[in-house]
């Protein structure tokens, strides 16, 4: 499962309760969850989708490689997701 949110845009009212704390203690929280939180953030759609695009091909790669690490171990517990 890969997560995504997105924040408060095209938002009419007021901000979600994740915008609301800090990108430290949502990036804590993230952590706490077990996930590995990546962030992309700006506001030119051109330059966000290729930095999207950009994260998006790291996370699948560390999908993998989490997956090959667990295909070859007789562990049935894995790592953390992305």
């Amino acid at each position: 499962m890969l997560p995504i949110l997105h924040l408060n845009g095209y938002k009419i009212s007021s901000p979600t309760v994740l915008a609301r704390i800090t990108r430290e203690e949502l990036e804590q929280l993230l952590r706490g969850y077990g996930w590995t939180p990546y962030f992309v953030e700006g506001h030119d759609p051109a330059l966000m989708h290729e930095a999207m695009a950009a994260t998006l091909d790291m996370a699948l790669e560390q999908i993998k490689r989490y997956k090959r690490t667990l295909a070859s171990t007789a562990t049935s517990c894995g790592p953390a997701g992305p």
